[in-house]
């Protein structure tokens, strides 16, 4: 059974690996999360140190850190507010890459797509006197502009890549002008019409239905998306899957966060946003999310596998493993686990390491809805050890980091029967009696 199962989901995650377009999505968002985390740091500091209202700056004597916000407010600006252009970028650079071009130039056409989408005139109120000025919002730029950020820039740079390839649309200059130069001149038409045509559609959509194409891609897709996602049912089915998907020998993490990184980092900014402004966030589901409850030890909270073979495992080799991966465990690390006990193609270790990430998701989501744990709006690493790494998504929740250690105590209790089991090994040889058990050929 685990044989064809194996065999059925590499085929699966062989389709989506060699889907160009998921892979453009993965690689982008991939690129942008240390800049993603160094704006959540900007946050990080500026509500918990600079804000009169929920930082240090709220008690008597240190009202001065107020005057510190816009240093670390602009960080967060230079980051998260500007991440739609960036995902652009990178959008364009990742696609031209998948259709075997260079790319840079491909990235800066995105961004210029991306812009022909959105509206370039910002309205504000001047006393009583609504005032039209030329820019573009920052609801144009931040996390907002994600989905349309990929949509405008995947589907530009492949009509860009296909017609750079019509030999009669290039631009032929002498053999005397310098290669980048020429270079430049034979991709002018290619862009003259991805940029014209993005620019036409937008504007007969302005005038057939009085929104912007930008608006109308948020709204129609970005918005019932992440709703879906707020759902703890959505959450828990990608964990089964990306669990399952690992037991099966493939990346399930990288498979996964390749369909879920752009709803639930727009989650994350969404909560940081509001935490900026003075309010309370509001999303539960966000990549942090992710990282605190589901991921911690590594994928499958393997960190409760360790703790259940040190209380319950008498065999050496499961112990030494353990051992060796006990530092890296903590980090994130849990491959010495994955494939030295192994977790793979082993059905006996398979369905606690399904189970675990699927609980520790219930968990964490119901007591963040009953306001026991807190909504996450600041973006952490990976690699940060449990505990530590509530504590900091958070800005220093104590519910959220008692949240991950009953999350802790469910893993383990979820891995300890199955580790008991194992103390049989292969040949019958209970470890446990130190004695035989049964005919020696006897499997699993």
């Amino acid at each position: 059974m685990i044989d064809k199962l194996s065999g059925k989901m590499s085929v699966f995650a062989g389709k989506l690996y060699s889907n160009k377009y998921l892979m453009t999505i993965k690689d982008s968002f991939t690129s942008v999360i240390p800049l993603i985390i160094v704006g959540s740091i900007g946050t990080l500091f500026s509500s918990i140190v600079c804000s009169a209202s929920t930082g240090l700056a709220q008690f008597q004597g240190f009202e001065w850190l107020t005057g510190f916000a816009p240093w670390f407010d602009t960080v967060n600006y230079a980051t998260m507010n500007i991440l739609a252009l960036l995902i652009a970028y990178y959008i364009g650079y990742n696609m031209a890459k998948q259709n075997g071009r260079e790319g840079h130039f491909e990235g800066i056409v995105s961004i210029c797509a991306f812009i022909c989408a959105a509206p370039t005139a910002v309205t504000t109120m001047v006393g009583e006197e609504a005032v039209s000025l030329s820019g573009i919002g920052v609801d144009v730029t931040n996390s907002k502009g994600l989905f349309v950020a990929m949509i405008v820039g995947m589907l530009s740079i492949e009509l860009y890549c296909r017609l750079c390839k019509v030999d009669k649309l290039k631009v032929k200059m002498p053999d005397s002008v310098p290669p980048n130069v020429a270079n430049s001149f034979s991709a002018l038409i290619p862009t003259i019409i991805v940029l014209f045509g993005v620019s036409a559609i937008s504007f007969l959509f302005v005038q057939l239905t009085n929104m912007h194409l930008s608006e109308a891609i948020y709204n129609i897709l970005a918005v019932p998306v992440n709703a879906v996602f707020q759902n703890p049912i959505c959450i828990i089915f990608c964990a089964m899957i990306a669990a399952i998907f690992w037991v099966c020998g493939l990346h399930g993490a990288t498979i996964v966060n390749g369909v879920i990184n752009p709803i639930v980092i727009t989650a994350l900014q969404t909560n940081a946003d509001l935490v900026l402004a003075g309010q309370a966030p509001t999303e539960i589901v966000t990549k942090s999310f992710w990282t605190m409850y589901i991921t911690m030890g590594g994928f499958g909270c393997t960190i409760g596998l360790l703790l259940a073979i040190f209380i319950a495992s008498k065999r050496e080799d499961d112990r030494s493993i353990a051992k060796i991966g006990l530092a890296p465990g903590l980090f994130g690390v849990n491959e010495p686990l994955i494939f030295g006990l192994p977790i793979v193609l082993n059905p006996i270790l398979g369905i606690p390491f399904i189970l675990a990430p699927m609980t520790c998701a219930l968990i964490g989501y119901v007591a963040t809805w009953l306001g026991f744990a807190a909504k996450a709006y600041i973006m952490i690493p990976w690699c940060i050890p449990p505990i530590i790494s509530g504590f900091l998504a958070t800005g220093g929740h104590i519910g959220t980091v008692i949240t991950q250690i009953v999350c802790i105590a469910a893993s383990t209790l979820i891995y300890l029967p199955f580790v008991k089991m194992r103390n049989k090994d292969i040949n019958g040889y209970d470890a446990e009696s130190g004695a035989a058990n049964g005919d020696e050929d006897d499997d699993w």
